[in-house]
């Protein structure tokens, strides 16, 4: 497993987001910090799985009849 390493980012959150996180920060017990992370590491990974479904697809021989 790779280092992680911490380093913070100046953010500016529009109201809606902010409450959104804070919602989620409080259900799960877990700091701000830790819900960001979570969804984009997520999210990250969504990505990457849409790109190999993308990149299957384009490998299969296309046969019109």
């Amino acid at each position: 497993m790779e280092k992680i390493v911490r380093k913070s980012a100046g953010v500016k959150f529009e109201s809606d987001v902010l409450e959104f996180i804070d919602g989620l920060a409080r259900e799960q017990q877990r700091s701000r910090s830790f819900i960001i992370n979570a969804i984009l590491r997520w999210y990250s990974k969504w990505l990457v799985e849409q790109q190999s479904k993308v990149e299957a697809e384009n490998d299969q021989p296309v046969i019109r009849l």
